[in-house]
């Protein structure tokens, strides 16, 4: 059948621009690959570090959208930014925000990667044994292989927050429309979180005329990173969870296990505690049971029989599932797409694909949050992203076996 295009990428994030660098490097035809994000390429996450405050990034200065690892750090150097790339007690000097992003620009204009991307919202997939009709927002059009790499679609707001009347000043930080530079300076402003994200958009917050409250109700977890370092990389950790059932819940279990939900960087940690121990920031370890909207201001009522009078109320309380959203909910009802344990999309562990009710293997393959039960915990952050190109990369060229027009790779000697 005649296609639009050999690969659709569904998402413009750290996952989808890194792939699409990847299939570049391995000689994809820049001519039959698109993009598809409504926002634009890494748009979301410059404004999530906006949202919550972001200032220098957890992860080392060798994880970033480019192939090279140590490209980021020969940009920094060939522009004379190396005070940018900050040092850390424990190794895995982290690059600042800023850094970042003019790095991610570069190279993805060295790809000319705007060219390739539609601005559209994929609204429904139908796969097909030889190809993926693609419906967006623009219209139809047909790929031969699809990659889905969309991150999380749904928050996780707690159940009192639900209950207010939509006007009630109560923000999740990942709403889109939540700007921290629109609180007002004078404002009491209580954040619901007791991990990185809380910690950042409270320290962010905190203004000497401003009051700021944090609502944690468990002890602060600080970790230097979000799993163990053996999950970095196809290592025998990874093994023994493939070992496991496919989209189980088993596979979910070790998963959940080796991640260290809530925890903080020692980094954030300390800028935390500081901000508590001058008063910038009033800590209650207690958690928040029931809310009532009050003329303008939210009262809330806590755990240890306190309540709080709040004229705004910020939840950093992280996101549902990644399986949930408007596609995935598209595909488990409208497609014979496998899906397992709390709706886990059924991935070959070699290819990432998406195996078929009848355990054939579709042209849909999957990165991000929703591979965690192949890629393991870091699977959402860009270190999850590398390991989903090795694997697309891959089974991507065996199945074509045919040369096409390579595109040249980025040489920092072109810096």
């Amino acid at each position: 059948m005649t296609t639009d295009t050999e690969i659709t990428i569904i998402g413009g994030g750290v996952h989808g621009t890194h792939l699409a660098i990847r299939l570049l490097n391995a000689g994809v035809n820049r001519e039959r690959l698109r993009i598809c994000d409504p926002n634009g390429l890494l748009a979301n996450l410059r404004r999530q570090c906006m949202q919550c405050g972001m200032t220098e990034l957890r992860s080392p200065f060798v994880h970033h959208i480019a192939q090279d690892p140590f490209s980021l750090r020969e940009f920094a150097k060939q522009r004379g930014r190396q005070d940018e790339i900050v040092a850390s007690e424990t190794g895995g000097d982290r690059p600042t925000v800023s850094l970042f992003f003019d790095h991610a620009e570069w190279i993805c204009e060295q790809y000319s990667l705007a060219a390739l991307v539609e601005s559209t919202r994929a609204t429904a997939l139908t796969d097909n044994d030889d190809h993926v009709e693609i419906t967006t927002q623009n219209g139809r059009h047909i790929a031969r292989w699809c990659l889905l790499a969309v991150g999380h679609r749904r928050l996780n707001r707690p159940a009192w927050a639900a209950e207010l009347p939509s006007e009630a000043p109560v923000d999740h930080v990942w709403d889109e429309e939540f700007d921290p530079g629109r609180i007002d300076e004078t404002t009491t402003v209580g954040v619901v979180g007791g991990g990185i994200t809380a910690a950042k958009c409270a320290t962010t917050l905190a203004q000497p005329s401003r009051e700021v409250r944090l609502f944690a109700r468990s002890p602060f977890r600080v970790k230097l990173r979000e799993a163990g370092t053996d999950w970095m990389h196809f290592s025998r950790v990874v093994d023994r969870l493939h070992e496991l059932p496919s989209a189980s819940r088993e596979r979910a279990k070790r998963v959940a296990a080796a991640r260290y939900s809530g925890g903080m960087p020692p980094h954030v940690f300390r800028r935390l505690r500081r901000a508590i121990e001058d008063g910038q920031v009033d800590l209650y370890r207690t958690e928040i049971t029931a809310t009532t909207a009050a003329g303008g201001t939210v009262v809330a009522s806590c755990r240890d029989g306190t309540a709080h009078c709040l004229d705004r109320v910020v939840c950093a309380t992280g996101f549902g599932s990644p399986y949930e959203g408007p596609l995935f909910d598209q595909l488990r009802t409208e497609t014979a797409l496998a899906a397992g344990y709390r709706n886990a999309p059924v991935l070959a562990d070699e290819t990432l694909r998406w195996r078929r009710e009848d355990g054939t293997l579709s042209r849909i393959a999957v990165s991000g949050a929703a591979a965690q039960q192949v890629l393991g915990p870091f699977s959402r952050n860009i270190i999850g992203a590398r390991q989903a190109g090795d694997c697309v990369v891959g089974w991507l060229q065996r199945s074509e076996r045919k040369p096409s027009r390579k595109h040249v790779q980025t040489d920092q000697r072109d810096c």
